[in-house]
């Protein structure tokens, strides 16, 4: 009599994604990324929320020290091509779909310095990349500043869904901390990006998050 063959193994379990890379969602709540992990702002399938809340902080890294930056977003198209910038001086953009809570000069105290509040459901289509900037308007390279953080909230419970702390400091006066990028299926993916550049302004920042998209 022949003998039925065994079964086969079971399939190992997913392995979390390595450091950098892979990709995660919030069924398990909030989420700490690091440098190029991409969460989608989904859970269990559905669409998690509408409107987020991108809170950024800092702390001088030497005491005494005064560090006046500035967190901007900036909108593009399906192109690339830059749609509007929402930073100090341009608090509300996209017929107020983007606001900004205003800017904090010194970054003195606990919790974010600066928060812009997106209501993705009111975004126009045209807009499909968001890319959240900060810039050192005062010229202090970031290597004189202390725990850079992004994280988006729910703006609705005030929830913190996703963090991503920037570790390693680069002598640049700009970084791009993260992007939303519209998906096919109308879900949006946050990226962690940590990347910086030669830039004290929002303006400067266009075309280098541009190419990051």
């Amino acid at each position: 009599m022949r003998r039925r063959p065994a079964a086969p193994p079971a399939p190992p379990a997913a392995a979390a994604p390595a450091p950098g890379a892979g990709k995660v969602n919030l069924d398990k709540g909030r989420v700490s990324l690091q440098k190029n992990q991409t969460v989608s702002l989904v859970k269990a399938g559905r669409p998690l929320l509408s409107q987020v809340k991108m809170g950024l902080g800092w702390e001088p890294a030497f005491r005494g020290a005064d560090i006046d930056l500035d967190a901007s977003v900036i909108a593009y198209g399906p192109q690339r091509n830059h749609i509007d910038s929402c930073y100090f001086g341009n608090l509300s953009i996209l017929n107020g779909a983007v606001k900004h809570s205003g800017d904090n000069l010194t970054g003195e105290g606990a919790g974010d310095d600066e928060v812009i509040t997106v209501d993705l459901g009111r975004l126009p289509q045209e807009v499909t990349g968001l890319v959240f900037t900060v810039n050192s308007f005062s010229g202090q390279k970031f290597t004189e500043v202390a725990k850079a953080y992004c994280r988006l909230l729910d703006a609705t419970t005030g929830e913190e869904l996703v963090r991503f702390d920037l570790t390693h400091a680069e002598a640049q006066t700009g970084v791009m901390m993260a992007k939303l990028v519209r998906q096919f299926s109308g879900e949006w993916e946050m990226t962690a990006m940590g990347d910086f550049v030669k830039a004290r302004t929002v303006r400067n920042m266009v075309k280098p998050a541009a190419q990051a998209l």
